[in-house]
């Protein structure tokens, strides 16, 4: 916890992943609003913007407060392994910064883009409460701009609305199909791809550590204290 070089790489890890997820989340969202599309390679990358209400992969639609309390307990684990690790594993305290990253990334989503589903004519679609007073209540298509689509709800069917879930945004999409199945289906963010490749990073660190003594207070340290 004193090394400063250690420090320095977590949370710089941390501060540019996070600074990066959500810059990136809200472009796609300005540029390319709901159900957007744009192809960067035909038929492997594109994005396409999509709010999800779930976990990874779509999981437990609407379940805000456990998915928040969960990414609490995940960034108490990730800064427990941060100080007991060597300051000598420099790709490790990256990772770490890089989960710390993603975790922040998608649990701001969760606790501040709460979006109620309102049928319109073209589907579903997501709006924010833009204004609420006793004749009722005005939505705006999310993300709200000048031009939007805007709802108004009188007070009378104000009862009759879902009440705000907390969505993830995700917009990146690889469109590649192998034997005419998608390759990877869902749509994703940088800070699922954070998660991802943090905690791989992470279980091959703790693979390598099953084969050596772990020392008295550190639980990512070889013998040698010499693996980067």
């Amino acid at each position: 916890m004193r090394h400063v070089a250690a420090h320095a790489r977590f949370w710089s890890a941390a501060v540019i992943g996070l600074a990066l997820d959500l810059w990136s989340k809200d472009w796609a969202f300005t540029t390319l609003r709901q159900g957007g599309r744009r192809v960067l390679i035909p038929h492997v990358l594109e994005f396409q913007t999509m709010l999800n209400p779930g976990a990874l992969f779509g999981f437990g639609a609407g379940q805000t407060m456990l998915f928040l309390g969960a990414s609490l307990l995940a960034l108490v684990l990730v800064l427990w392994m941060f100080a007991h690790c060597s300051p000598r594993r420099r790709v490790l305290h990256i990772a770490l910064g890089g989960i710390l990253a993603g975790a922040l990334g998608n649990m701001y989503d969760r606790g501040a883009v709460q979006l109620i589903a309102f049928p319109v004519s073209a589907g579903t679609r997501f709006f924010v409460s833009a204004r609420a007073d006793a004749t009722g209540v005005v939505l705006k298509e999310y993300p709200p701009s000048e031009d939007g689509v805007t709802r108004f709800i009188p007070d009378a069917r104000r009862a009759a609305l879902p009440p705000p879930t907390g969505h993830v945004r995700d917009f990146i999409k690889i469109n590649t199909t192998v034997g005419g199945r998608e390759l990877w289906p869902w749509v994703f963010n940088v800070a699922d791809v954070l998660l991802v490749g943090g905690v791989g990073v992470l279980a091959i660190y703790l693979w390598r550590d099953r084969k050596t003594r772990p020392k008295a207070g550190g639980f990512a340290v070889d013998a040698a204290e010499g693996t980067p």
